[in-house]
């Protein structure tokens, strides 16, 4: 049987002029052989992580493995839910997280101890986690990035995380953000137009790229509603 791939939290590219809610998306893999979540979101989502396992009957305890796609803190925060599982990690990114440069401003250095009581192993491209499931090395965005390429009856679907965090970043083969290595980071983001049939990104929805160029969508997350006391001005982005 092929992997079965479920978003259990979607993606979004928010930011604000007081900082990046920097809500990423959060995927479970399921085979015959055992379930993975590939990242864990920040604890700003903790209670919706567990909600959204709790709706397909499951609870932290049944996830096996946990495959981080690099060490930024809206990526890691929550793994420490998964305590019974194997947590993978690429072995650059474990070296980053030991000493992150301060221009790194995505990984402070309190991020290595969330790791500590957890049952650590490293990985990289071409590892299977589980059957039909197989690491991509992506860096560039962090050293040690890495993504999935998860085989399923609709072709090869790539979980990219920030590799590729949004369809913009496929359709300019720019990267965005702050990469460590823009010529590497680069270099991902084509590697995974090569590889995706479709592409589960970091801060978007599943989608595709049409023959022009065009991203199309395959799921439609759930909108977002800003709520709250103080006051709030909203400007959409133009």
């Amino acid at each position: 049987m092929k992997p079965t791939l479920t978003t259990l939290l979607s993606g979004y590219s928010l930011r604000t002029s007081q900082g990046n809610p920097a809500f990423c998306s959060v995927h479970l893999v399921e085979t015959d052989a055992g379930r993975l979540v590939f990242d864990c979101g920040h604890a700003g989502r903790r209670r919706w992580l567990l909600e959204a396992l709790a709706a397909r009957g499951l609870e932290p305890a049944d996830i096996g493995t946990v495959v981080l796609s690099h060490g930024h803190w809206d990526h890691v925060q929550n793994v420490d839910l998964f305590r019974e599982a194997r947590v993978l990690v690429h072995p650059a990114e474990v070296r980053n997280l030991a000493d992150p440069p301060a221009a790194d401003l995505g990984t402070p250095r309190w991020t290595r101890r969330i790791l500590d009581d957890m049952d650590v192993h490293t990985t990289g491209d071409g590892d299977e986690p589980l059957p039909g499931v197989q690491v991509l090395d992506l860096p560039g965005h962090t050293p040690g990035s890495i993504g999935l390429a998860v085989s399923t009856p609709n072709g090869t679907a790539v979980l990219s995380a920030d590799a590729v965090p949004t369809a913009e970043a496929l359709q300019t083969d720019l990267a965005p953000g702050h990469p460590y290595d823009e010529a590497r980071a680069v270099a991902s983001i084509k590697r995974v137009a090569e590889l995706a049939a479709v592409v589960y990104p970091g801060h978007d929805a599943p989608f595709r790229l049409d023959a022009e160029g065009v991203p199309q969508y395959f799921d439609t997350p759930e909108q977002l509603a800003f709520v709250g006391r103080s006051r709030v001005i909203w400007e959409p982005a133009s």
